[in-house]
């Protein structure tokens, strides 16, 4: 399923909020351009982002960057982070990479902007064309990808959350033309709990964390023979793992409700399933034995008071073989309708996880 997104500046004049909602499923709003300078903000992002908000339009923002230097890129981050502040964002904080003459170490600024973006609580995502994705950013899959191709299909051969189809579209409550994307994600339920399908204002935080009820934290981390135990991941704020090196071990915990996980060896079997999230437990803290795993398995249990709230979840979990793309999304342990009750393939081994 794809979701129609569209991405808006001042160069769309005064928009008609009323008028787009019900039109798509979501927006993302440019917020302004280059360093953290307020004359550079975009002059229709205040006005945007609280139309959006007032009507329950789930929306998340773009700057577009002119960064040569890292000083620069910790300047945009800055910028951004100044004009989100009090805003409830349901899409990712997207670098918008296109400008000429900054290719050059453009992943580096990239990884410099998506830190300070994440270490901030937020989703962070890098928006190129596919000259770009192709030609100046390879190796750039730390963050969710947004890619522009005017096309009929996109042809970029990697992985990518959303596709900037066109610059001619057209939405009642816009004059003139206006981007338009297929996003084949539900970031809205991902991020906030509440889904794109939904289109109603998300009620306002108490407590600003999963005990409010409204998302689930699943927290995960994996052990390499070359590395040792990784950095615990939080959902989808980053993966767990290092492109190339081999997974033989994997803890996961969750703050509501409860899981059992297992993992399957390389040219063995599947392991006894575990439910705790302690790396010193090597009864029930973690699955794994040290040796190289080709699959996982997550099962979740929804607690009974979150599920008469908001309906029972299920733990949704990739994989990637190493060095390559990642694997179909599975859900719990089912089976059919493309799911085969497992992340993996037996025989590859695997370098990435992530969960939610």
């Amino acid at each position: 399923m794809a979701y129609k997104v569209i991405d808006v500046s001042e160069h769309q004049g005064t928009i008609d909020w009323n008028a787009v909602k019900g039109n798509i499923d979501g927006a993302i709003i440019r917020c302004g351009y280059g360093d953290d300078i307020s004359s550079q903000d975009d002059k229709q992002w205040k006005r945007n982002a609280d139309e959006c908000t007032r009507l329950g339009i789930p929306f998340g923002v773009y700057i577009y960057s002119y960064a040569t230097s890292e000083a620069q890129a910790r300047s945009e981050a800055q910028h951004v982070l100044r004009l989100v502040k009090g805003y409830k964002l349901s899409y990712p904080i997207y670098l918008d990479l296109e400008q000429a003459g900054t290719e050059s170490g453009a992943v580096n600024r990239a990884n410099i902007f998506g830190d300070i973006i994440s270490a901030a609580g937020y989703w962070c995502g890098v928006y190129a064309n596919t000259n770009w994705w192709t030609n100046y950013l390879v190796g750039l899959e730390r963050f969710t990808k947004w890619v522009a191709q005017y096309n009929s299909v996109c042809t970029y051969s990697g992985t990518y959350d959303m596709w900037q189809y066109t610059s001619g579209g057209s939405v009642p409550g816009i004059s003139g033309r206006v981007d338009m994307n297929h996003c084949y994600r539900d970031f809205p339920k991902e991020i906030t709990g509440n889904s794109s399908e939904s289109h109603q204002p998300s009620a306002p935080s108490t407590s600003g964390g999963a005990s409010s009820g409204q998302t689930i934290h699943f927290k995960y981390r994996v052990r390499t023979k070359e590395d040792g135990w990784l950095p615990e991941v939080v959902n989808l704020a980053d993966y767990a793992g290092i492109p190339g090196h081999a997974i033989t071990d994997i803890a996961i915990g969750v703050d509501q409700g409860s899981l059992w996980y297992q993992v399957h060896v390389k040219g063995g079997g599947w392991l006894p399933t575990v439910s705790g999230y302690n790396i010193n437990d090597y009864n029930n803290g973690y699955a794994g034995n040290g040796q190289v795993i080709d699959a996982v398995r997550v099962y979740y249990n929804t607690p009974a008071d979150y599920a008469s709230k908001y309906g029972y979840q299920k733990a949704q979990y990739r994989v990637s073989p190493l060095n390559g793309n990642y694997w179909p999304w599975q859900y719990d342990n089912e089976t059919g309708n493309g799911q085969d009750g497992y992340a993996g393939a037996f025989g590859y081994a695997l370098d990435k996880f992530q969960l939610f």
